[in-house]
């Protein structure tokens, strides 16, 4: 049982092997220490860090994306105040030297002399304690205590179990010692996502704050409506994990639904969020959970579907396998070269009309005809302009998987394919139109800040008017469309660079507030700005 002086304990390391062996090998009780949960890289850590500040952390110093240096500084740069101890199976004194810059009380090599190790738990015990005692906002009474320790592990159980990390009689432990209202039998993951549709600005820095406010609203309905099955809610970086037991099975599954459906009606009404939820396939018990969150996460793609409703069962994924054959793509293409916009939206209408074998084609395979679609044309149109086309230079895969329906998958791509046949077509008129090209070259050269018409039409000697219509008549493109295609691109190339931030570069490019660009940028490449920096740069944006 946890006893009022416990102390957390965070542990970190990207081999199983040695997540395992310390947690089962170190006496933790004996020191007064609760083992809150192992993290297999930096990312995980810091976010483990950030939600459940454990009074120490021991972590491996070589992981992948996030080192363990990069782990302790970024904790310090945000206050943390955790007893760092290092494994590290380098005898370098440069890590050793950096680490005590960063204020780690200890350095082991491996492997681990677990006596050494013990000998530095009991220290820190005495010391972090010493200086417990004279904190004003200690916790104040037992009560308070054990009802954080229970949260912690609520909210690990789950990534745990899914990991395959807890043994029978683990799990066994945890569930008497911390009263979690689960039992090792039949039960399910329920998964609720966040979607932001593609006409808002809306970055992911929001996303913690709302699933925050979620996790309570979630958890206050189930005791209210759901009494009668035992489950726990865990909140994940991007989505709440709902685990249930069903001691009813297809009854239990159906009033999980059902609740489910009530409460995210309710966030619509209340929140205005779109919120969507799936339920995966039963597993015979809490060890075998992992099919269960998978078959969740696949049913949750469907989500573009509307007329599933807002609550996905697994079942939806028991459908028949799509054709082998690729569809065409050669009408779109000549609509391109034509630079035909009508039949342009025609010929993807008939696209999209083809890969509807069945009304609910599984996600995946939509995403992969529509990335084969755009991959393809651009291929054919490097031959037309010498070069890659510049209009779309991101992974429209990703971008795909991004969308909250159908519909937006439909006008994110018309809207790629058309900055395709804008661009064929102003680089064909700068090969024959001088007065075109000295326009454009003007454009590309200030494409910071803002661009007005009239320094343009000084710069290539004509009136305000007649250029307008000129340039109109001649690319069939609205002048600030124009320059909107020209700045995103811009775009796209400096937050892969990471030069700036995402609301430095809108400043730059001359908006006058943020929303507008991420807006624009959201339309364009079907992210917000900041996630678009965060998917090419995952580790530097972490």
């Amino acid at each position: 049982m946890i006893q009022p002086n416990d102390l957390s304990l965070l542990l970190v390391d990207d081999e199983a092997a040695i997540r395992s062996g310390l947690r089962s090998k170190i006496p933790y009780e004996q020191f007064g220490i609760s083992l809150i949960g192992t993290a297999c890289n930096g990312t995980e850590a810091l976010e483990m860090i950030r939600w459940y500040e454990p009074d120490i952390v021991i972590t491996d110093i070589q992981m992948p994306t996030v080192s363990g240096l990069d782990l302790i500084c970024r904790a310090r740069e945000e206050g943390h105040d955790c007893y760092f101890v290092i494994l590290s199976g380098y005898d370098d004194f440069q890590y050793a030297q950096q680490a005590i810059r960063y204020g780690v009380r200890d350095y082991l090599l491996k492997p681990i002399s677990l006596s050494e190790l013990s000998d530095i738990l009991g220290r820190l015990r005495s010391e972090i304690l010493s200086k417990r005692q004279s904190r004003t906002e200690e916790l104040s009474t037992l009560k308070d205590l054990r009802k954080a320790h229970i949260s912690i592990r609520k909210n690990q159980l789950i990534p745990e179990l899914l990991r395959g990390e807890i043994s029978e009689t683990e799990l066994s432990s945890i569930l008497s010692d911390y009263a979690l209202p689960l039992k090792n039998e039949l039960c399910v993951i329920g998964l609720l996502q966040l979607f932001h549709p593609l006409n808002e600005a809306e970055d992911s820095e929001d996303n913690p704050h709302k699933l925050a406010l979620l996790r309570e609203s979630l958890e206050q309905h189930l005791e209210q409506k759901l009494q009668h099955l035992p489950q726990i809610v865990t909140q994940t970086p991007d989505s709440l994990l709902l685990l249930s037991n069903l001691p009813n099975a297809d009854s239990s599954l159906l009033a999980l639904k059902t609740f489910l459906e009530d409460f995210i009606l309710q966030m619509q009404q209340s929140l205005h969020l779109t919120l969507f939820a799936s339920i995966g396939r039963p597993a015979e018990n809490l060890l075998t959970l992992a099919p269960s969150y998978q078959s969740a996460l696949q049913a949750l793609s469907f989500h573009i579907y509307p007329n599933l409703g807002p609550v996905i069962e697994a079942s939806i994924l028991d459908l028949p396998a799509p054709p082998a054959a690729l569809p065409s793509d050669a009408k779109i293409l000549d609509s391109i070269l034509q630079g035909d916009e009508s039949s342009l939206c025609r010929e993807l209408d008939d696209y999209f009309s083809s890969l509807h074998y069945i009304s609910t084609p599984p996600p995946s395979y939509l995403y992969s005809m529509c990335n084969y679609l755009i991959l393809t044309l651009k291929n054919s149109l490097t031959q037309y302009l010498g070069k890659p086309p510049a209009s779309y230079s991101g992974d429209s895969y990703l971008a795909l998987q991004n969308f909250g329906s159908i519909a937006d998958i439909r006008a994110w791509m018309y809207e790629t394919l058309n900055a395709f046949l804008h661009e064929l077509q102003i680089n064909r008129l700068t090969r024959n139109d001088p007065l075109i090209e000295k326009a454009i070259s003007y454009i590309q050269d200030n494409i910071l800040g803002k661009i007005h018409m009239d320094d343009i039409c000084n710069h290539v000697g004509l009136s305000k008017s007649y250029f307008s219509t000129y340039f109109k008549n001649k690319t069939q493109l609205n002048f600030r469309d124009y320059i909107l295609d020209l700045k995103i691109s811009y775009a796209q190339e400096q937050l892969k660079r990471l030069e700036h931030s995402a609301k430095e570069l809108a400043i730059l490019l001359g908006y006058e507030d943020y929303r507008s660009f991420s807006r624009a940028f959201k339309l364009r490449t079907g992210f917000t700005p900041s996630d678009y920096q965060k998917k090419y740069n995952p580790t530097e944006v972490s």
